[in-house]
Formats: C-alpha cells, sequence, structure tokens
C-alpha cells in the first residue's frame, strides 16, 4: 500500500493540484510526467517568470523564465551533438552559473549527469569517467591539463566540452590533443529555446552521483526523479515556513549532495533565490552576507564556529544583553538571516543554542549521499543537545541489533551503477554503518562501524590510507591520525 502523510498549510509557490495527502508510489501517469524536476522549472517559469532565481554577482540575476530558456537551449545543444536520452555527460566545472545551466539542460534533455569532484586526483577522474560510460564531459579550461594527462586512457570520450571563466571563446588546449574541443559559448548558441521534445518519466535515470571514494573506488550512486522530488516534499514538509520569499547564500559544492539537492533543487521547487558566494573563504563570506542579505546560510560545522568566535571576540558572550548579539549577530549575518543548517560534522551544542536563542534558527542534522541527503534533522523549535534530530518525512529508520541505522523509503537509491546486487542493502533496508541511539524519537550518532571519518570542514577521511603511506618506513613503528571533529589531522 502507497504511504502517505499530510501536506499541511503549505505556503508554496507551485499550483499544483494536490490532494490532501502525498501519494509517493506515483502510481498514475500524470505523477510520472510532472512530478520531474523539468516540469517544475518550466511551471516556475510560467508562474513566477520574473522571480529572480539564478544571483550570480552583486547586481546581476537570472530570472526563472531566463534560466528555464537557456536550460531548452542547452538541451536542444545537446540534442544537435547526438547526445540523447540516457547517454552520460561528465561535469568537471567549479560552482558557477554554468554548471547550474548544465545540470538543467542535461535534465531537459533526458541524458543523465555526471558530476565529479573538482578535487578529484586523474586516477579517480579516469575510473569515474570510464566506469560511468561518459562520452561527453563538460569541463573547466584550467582542468584540461589533468584531462590531457588520461587522454590515452579514456577513448569512450567523444565530445569535450570547454567553459572558460568570464566566458572567453578562445581557450588553451593545455595538452589535450583530440579535435572534438567545443568552446561553451559555440555550444550553447546551437539550440533553441523552444521546450525540448522528449518526454522525461519518474523512473527515468536523471544523475550518477559518485561517493568519496574513501575505502575503495568511488561507487556510482543512481537516482531517479522520485528519488530528488519525494525529498523536495519531505524538506518542505520538514521546513513548511520557507518559501518563495527566502533567498539562499551558497558557497557548498554543487558536485555534493547538500549543495545541488538541498540548495539548488530546493531554490527551483520553493521559488527561492540561489545567489552564489564569491568565494568559499570566510572573510569573502562576510561580504557576501552584507550583500545579499540571505534568510537561509547551509554550512559546514567550520563557518558557524568562525561566526560564533567572531561574535566572542567582540562580545562578552556571557554577560552582555540579549539585544546588543542579536544586533550584533544581524549585523555580521546580514539582518534577514532566519535559518541554518550545520551538517557533515560536529558542531557544539552551545552553538547551536547560542544562534537560536538570538533569532537563528539553526538546525542539525544527519544525511548521506544515497538517501540524496538528509535523513534526519531537528525540527523547527525542538532542538535537542547532541541529536541529529528525528527522521524526515516519508523515510522510514530501525537500529538494528548492533545499533547501525537502516533506512528506506522513496528517496533512497535503489543502488550504485553496475553493481546489482550490493551489500549495503538487506531486504530493501539501506545499511548506513553508523551506529546510533534513538531517544524519544531523537537521533543520537554513538559510533561508526566503518573506519572513516568527517573533519569539521566537512571532508571524509578514511585513516587507514594516511596511515599506509608511512608502512614502508622502517624508523616508524605505528601511525595513529587523529582528526575527527578537528579542523585538521
Amino acid at each position: 500500500m502507497a504511504k502517505k502523510f499530510p501536506i499541511k498549510d503549505l505556503d508554496h509557490p507551485l499550483k499544483y493540484k494536490w490532494n490532501k495527502t502525498f501519494d509517493y508510489n506515483w502510481n498514475t501517469k500524470s505523477d510520472q510526467k510532472n512530478w520531474v524536476l523539468p516540469k517544475v522549472l518550466k511551471d516556475q517559469a510560467s508562474l513566477i517568470p520574473d522571480k529572480d532565481f539564478l544571483q550570480f554577482s552583486y547586481d546581476k540575476a537570472l530570472t526563472f523564465s531566463e534560466v528555464n530558456k537557456l536550460a531548452n537551449r542547452i538541451a536542444n545543444s545537446l540534442n544537435k551533438l547526438g547526445i540523447n536520452k540516457t547517454d552520460k555527460v561528465s561535469v568537471y566545472m567549479p560552482n558557477s552559473l554554468e554548471i547550474c545551466l548544465a545540470w538543467f539542460g542535461i535534465l531537459k534533455n533526458g541524458s543523465v549527469m555526471v558530476p565529479i569532484n573538482t578535487a578529484y586526483v586523474m586516477d579517480f577522474l579516469q575510473y569515474i569517467i570510464e566506469s560511468s560510460d561518459s562520452k561527453t564531459i563538460i569541463i573547466a579550461e584550467e582542468y584540461l591539463e589533468r584531462l590531457a594527462n588520461i587522454q590515452d586512457r579514456i577513448p569512450n570520450i567523444e565530445k569535450v566540452i570547454v567553459w572558460t571563466r568570464n566566458n572567453k571563446d578562445s581557450f588553451e588546449s593545455n595538452g589535450y590533443s583530440k579535435t572534438q574541443l567545443i568552446s561553451w559559448n559555440d555550444f550553447v548558441t546551437k539550440g533553441s529555446d523552444n521546450e525540448p521534445e522528449v518526454e522525461i518519466t519518474h523512473m527515468d535515470n536523471a544523475r550518477l552521483m559518485y561517493t568519496s571514494g574513501t575505502t575503495a573506488n568511488p561507487k556510482g550512486i543512481v537516482f531517479n526523479p522520485v528519488n530528488m522530488m519525494s525529498k523536495r516534499f519531505a524538506r518542505a514538509l520538514a521546513l513548511p515556513k520557507i518559501g518563495s520569499h527566502d533567498v539562499f547564500l551558497c558557497y557548498l559544492p554543487l558536485f555534493h549532495t547538500f549543495g545541488r539537492y538541498f540548495e539548488l533543487m530546493g531554490s527551483i521547487f520553493w521559488g527561492a533565490t540561489y545567489s552564489f558566494a564569491e568565494s568559499p573563504a570566510f572573510n569573502s563570506l562576510l561580504n557576501d552576507f552584507k550583500i545579499v542579505h540571505p534568510t537561509i546560510f547551509i554550512s559546514i560545522p567550520k563557518r558557524w564556529v568562525q561566526l560564533y568566535e567572531m561574535l566572542n571576540t567582540e562580545l562578552d558572550l556571557d554577560s552582555d544583553d540579549a539585544s546588543k548579539i542579536k544586533s550584533k549577530l544581524n549585523e555580521i549575518t546580514g539582518g534577514h538571516l532566519k535559518w541554518g543548517l550545520s551538517a557533515a560534522g560536529y558542531l557544539d551544542p552551545d552553538i547551536f543554542s547560542l544562534f537560536q536563542t538570538h533569532g537563528i534558527n539553526l538546525l542539525s542534522g544527519y544525511g548521506m549521499t544515497e538517501a540524496t541527503g538528509g535523513i534526519t534533522m531537528n525540527p523547527p523549535d525542538n532542538y535537542e543537545r547532541d541529536s541529529v534530530g528525528k527522521a524526515l518525512p516519508g523515510i522510514d529508520l530501525k537500529l538494528a541489533n548492533d545499533g547501525e541505522l537502516c533506512l528506506k523509503g522513496p528517496y533512497v537509491t535503489a543502488g550504485y551503477y553496475k553493481e546489482e546486487n550490493s551489500e549495503v542493502f538487506t531486504d530493501g533496508w539501506f545499511q548506513t554503518e553508523d551506529i546510533f541511539e534513538e531517544r524519544n524519537g531523537h537521533y543520537f550518532i554513538i559510533d561508526r562501524k566503518k573506519d572513516i571519518y568527517k573533519n569539521s570542514r566537512g571532508q571524509t577521511i578514511a585513516p587507514q590510507k594516511i596511515e599506509n603511506l608511512f608502512q614502508d618506513f622502517d624508523s616508524i613503528k605505528s601511525v595513529y591520525l587523529v582528526g575527527d571533529g578537528r579542523e585538521f589531522n
């Protein structure tokens, strides 16, 4: 039987004819065609055409209507190049307006985007391009040399689309000798602004995202529109006050789950504004706060610690009046910040409490790529110390006998690319390899079964990989890496 949960007072710009419940079995043909991201973007372009969607500098932004037209053009350009439904397109670019437009165009074309972490070494880059069966790659000019170094080992690549900063038409090949290099500008002009004639349904593969490869080669996680859209409903139910009036300040990388799914997809779904940070550096973000005036900021713990330390340096947080602290906090964060989320690492409960006490509802959570990001989150105004929150709507959680958290639901991936019998699934339950306790509906991380951890920068560290580098030194008897929750190892 289909699992249902109520939609209550959801102030939302999308004017679909919702029932009182959200049936996430998606059985009807209407659901299968309507609940896909290209349809949502198209509808937002019709409903709120002049609303700023992508703000990419302090004085420039693209509206929902403009973004939809550019996505159409990219989709049609892909088609002109012979890239069709189900074809894989790797994208190896830093955060930029163009990486967003590339993804939207790929989705509208029905092909499958494969985002690649820009920090990956050449072995991982080669592995992902090969194992994903990508025939096309969209790449930033500054990374062409990396591609050139492995070009003889990736014969499956037939087309290379090169994006340059400042949209230059010319670029250096940086050692890449093949002739199929196409500039981004030439590529975009091939297509028209018309809606592409391709039917995308709820079970088509829409994205292939690779894990960090901390303990072995990265695994390709397959996502379909059900995974991505059901998570959007889950977030909307968990955060019913977020809507088209909100502005995200975004620096999280778009090849990771939170940046792509929560911030970018959430902005489409809510009709909110996604504002690019000039840089992820803290001092740059402080400047962005004052110019962008965001209402939502999602970050690794380190940035929240830095904001806290800045306050603590300028004020006496133990004795200063609450109004003085709130005034200073508003001055630092632009005056409109209402929502925050700290994820991908540990943050001291006192820091959560400080922000919550002074008008910024800073939430904790737990998630993983295989679940399109969030699994648990502290409900607004219901923070529990050291808890990662309660289960988000639409997901089932259970603890195994040893306390391992297992999950099942519509936004959990069905599996890994080319791995039909993955060991992480048991009777349909995904095994997280993290040990939890549950008290009054709140979940608490106790331990990890796998030998990895996250530092305060949100980086996933595999200590064995680093420790093994020292095994050939006779003068070193043993090595132990320390860094869980810290800034550096």
